[in-house]
């Protein structure tokens, strides 16, 4: 690889590694779609720094534009770096040295041609008091394309888009997946609609997964667990650390409006049929004391914890296995006095709202598209302020030092229930 030029950071860690192969000279000029069939997106965007990302069909040489006009006049330039069968010919650059506040915007070039451009928002410094509004949704199963719910969804202009895993279905469709190449072919099948390139590339993103990235109700002891892995880390514009490249765990600011903590609840969990006590565990050791210590530190307003799987009322799959490491989440805000926490949760295929005893909120949406529960299992349930299944469904919701509105909207953004969550 060669060296990024300064603010940047190519990828480069073990099996992340990008092949160093160059692009056939005197191609002729093809259309952005054909040079990158999958589309662009951008992620886990901080105050000053995002991940691009894009895909080639054939060994390319790109580099990435970018800057705060939007006709990229006078454009930072990135690269060149090459993309290559190591990685699916997928390619993600870490863009650094961003202004707080700001929004960008972004495209991929080769020597034939470029991408289609796209946009992302930074947020603003951790002293600021500035509100955000996100988009959270789970679940896209390829029979339902097209995946009309994203048009609606960018309609709403959000800051952020909080997918919530099952981003692919590995394991039903046409086929089910057992290899790395059968895994990858699920994300461009999915990346074939057009809906969803579209969105991925007006929003920052933040990207978390659930089971069917590698096969229902998967645990730490999948025999797939690595290839699914790195299947999802090639495909979507996720930072892992230098020292441990397939953490997915993380968190990060909005200011001083809220603080966002995305938890892995999949490679490291404990077998569900295992019996529950201290021994057993969704999170692991270390994420779990890294979430505490997290919320206990954050100066942030409010706290918003990102599960996938629901806290209660749910089968062994859920946090209702795992009761003893729940409890002791659950039992650490409450004695802790640690206000305004909202965990965001997809997985069920229904909508809903509750307000558990230990003071949190929990809000899912589910699913974005796929099949729908025949009925919400938390409903009639202590602490349900709200549910409904028939639906294909986002959340939406805007966040401020004053409060918290959430709405749930269908794929035709017809509103379903609205709520205003007070803020201590």
């Amino acid at each position: 690889m060669r060296p990024a030029r300064r603010g940047v950071r190519p990828f480069s860690v073990g099996w992340l590694l990008p092949a160093l192969v160059s692009v056939c000279a005197g191609a002729m000029p093809v259309r952005a779609q054909e040079l990158f069939p999958q589309g662009i997106a951008a992620g886990d965007v901080t105050a000053t720094s995002a991940v691009v990302w894009s895909r080639t069909e054939r060994p390319g040489l790109l580099r990435v534009e970018y800057g705060t006009d939007p006709a990229l006049a006078g454009a930072r330039v990135a690269g060149p770096f090459t993309t290559g069968p190591e990685t699916g010919y997928t390619l993600k650059v870490d863009l650094t040295g961003l202004e707080p506040g700001r929004r960008y915007t972004y495209r991929f070039t080769t020597g034939d041609g470029r991408s289609s451009a796209g946009t992302f928002v930074t947020p603003p410094t951790p002293d600021r008091d500035q509100p955000v509004t996100l988009v959270w949704g789970a679940d896209t199963a390829e029979e339902f394309m097209p995946f009309r719910i994203f048009q609606a969804m960018r309609a709403r202009g959000a800051d952020l888009f909080l997918f919530l895993g099952d981003t692919v279905y590995t394991d039903l469709g046409t086929f089910r997946a057992t290899s790395l190449d059968q895994y990858r072919q699920k994300y461009r099948v999915n990346r074939a609609d057009p809906l969803l390139r579209e969105y991925l590339a007006t929003v920052a993103s933040w990207v978390i997964w659930d089971d069917h990235e590698v096969e229902n109700n998967f645990d730490s002891e999948h025999v797939r667990l690595e290839t699914g892995l790195r299947a999802f880390l090639e495909f979507w514009p996720i930072r892992t650390p230098l020292e441990d490249a397939k953490r997915l765990y993380r968190s990060f600011r909005w200011g001083r409006t809220v603080e966002f903590f995305i938890l892995d609840t999949r490679q490291y969990r404990t077998p569900a049929f295992r019996l529950d006590g201290p021994e057993k565990t969704m999170l692991g050791r270390a994420q779990k004391r890294w979430l505490l210590d997290g919320l206990a530190r954050s100066a942030a307003k409010v706290k918003v914890v990102v599960s996938t799987v629901p806290l209660r009322h749910h089968g062994a799959d859920s946090w209702e296995g795992y009761t003893f490491e729940r409890d002791e989440i659950l039992r650490f805000i409450a004695e802790r006095r640690i206000a305004n926490v909202v965990f965001l949760v997809g997985d069920t295929h229904y909508a809903a709202l509750l307000r558990h005893p230990e003071g949190p909120y929990e809000a899912i949406a589910s699913p974005l598209a796929a099949s729908l529960a025949r009925t919400p299992r938390v409903a009639g349930q202590p602490g349900t302020l709200w549910s409904t299944t028939g639906s294909l469904n986002y959340g939406w919701m805007r966040i401020t030092p004053e409060g918290i509105v959430v709405e749930w909207r269908d794929d035709r953004d017809l509103l379903l229930y609205q709520r205003t969550l007070p803020v201590e």
